[in-house]
């Protein structure tokens, strides 16, 4: 038994005629009445009985039918999750948690109001999981976050795992504050000064994202022994305009962004320079919808627009 003579039998049934069946199927009766016999034998039943009607289906034979056309359905829909349809944007991303990415994202999915249907994935993580999602085609772009120190280390997976790279920007990481903040006021703020604060962390950043300063001194994921951390993005603004000393480290946030929250972002020239790296199998190449990505993503990229 096969997908083939089950979809032989549906349409049988469907048409209450071997001679209508086979027309359909584009193939000759006498091939479709020997594989419905062969399928009868296997099954050791009778399926269908001529009937002044046509060909109907026996008690066993709408068994089976019921059994089949629920194979099939599924069959189909499995198909459809992998094989692109005409005028259907499909497109996967694996990202950091960030401002500018998200408003690039938004703009781009824009573009395609017109479209018939859309199958996107947007995924916000760290480095490490979206190097790997775009390793394994779970994803078809990736942008990876890192402190330029850590350059070798990620050019070296970047090359371990056949991907092309594009860097989309550079800058150094700000502090992110309600305007409440007691060091909001400052118009630079010293790494040691937040010893005392609550730092909010994303929790699933695998490899250090410090200051370099930090790095130098070899000490903890923060100054202070205050942490709180968070997996969901969105959830970050409403703890930095409620919960009293608490900051964030992220790339520049748009002005209009942080009037939006009543947020500021404030400089630390102890701060190292950060990198948003795009990736891509070299294999695969960049789709067109990608590519439109990429062409938002640098128009959206911190630049002197930024606070």
């Amino acid at each position: 038994m096969n997908l083939q003579q089950l979809r032989y039998a549906v349409e049988i049934e469907k048409t209450s005629s071997i001679t209508a069946a086979a027309r359909n199927l584009y193939m000759g009766q006498p091939n479709l009445s020997k594989s419905i016999k062969e399928l009868e034998n296997e099954l050791g039943t009778t399926l269908f009985r001529r009937t002044a009607k046509g060909m109907e289906p026996t008690a066993s034979g709408m068994q089976f039918l019921r059994y089949a056309k629920g194979i099939l359905r599924q069959v189909d829909e499995l198909k459809a999750l992998y094989q692109p349809t005409d005028n259907c944007v499909k497109f996967s991303v694996a990202v950091p948690r960030a401002t500018y990415i998200s408003l690039a994202f938004s703009q781009f999915l824009a573009g395609y109001q017109g479209s018939r249907a859309l199958d996107v994935q947007y995924r916000e993580t760290n480095s490490s999981d979206a190097l790997v999602e775009v390793s394994v085609g779970e994803a078809e772009l990736g942008i990876l976050r890192y402190q330029t120190i850590y350059e070798n280390h990620f050019s070296g997976l970047i090359a371990q795992n056949r991907l092309v790279s594009q860097v989309i920007a550079e800058y150094p990481m700000v502090l992110l504050m309600s305007e409440r903040h007691p060091l909001a006021a400052l118009p630079d703020i010293p790494y040691h000064l937040l010893e005392q604060y609550t730092q909010i962390v994303h929790g699933d950043i695998q490899l250090p994202s410090l200051p370099e300063a930090a790095h130098r001194l070899g000490v903890g994921p923060a100054v202070g022994m205050r942490h709180i951390y968070v997996y969901d993005r969105g959830s970050q603004f409403d703890l930095l305009r409620t919960v009293p000393g608490s900051y964030l480290w992220v790339s520049p946030l748009p002005y209009q962004e942080l009037a939006r929250h009543e947020l500021v972002q404030k400089p630390c020239r102890e701060a190292g320079i950060n990198r948003d790296v795009a990736v891509w199998r070299a294999a695969d190449g960049l789709s067109v919808s990608a590519g439109q990505f990429l062409e938002h993503l640098r128009r959206a990229a911190p630049q002197g627009d930024y606070a």
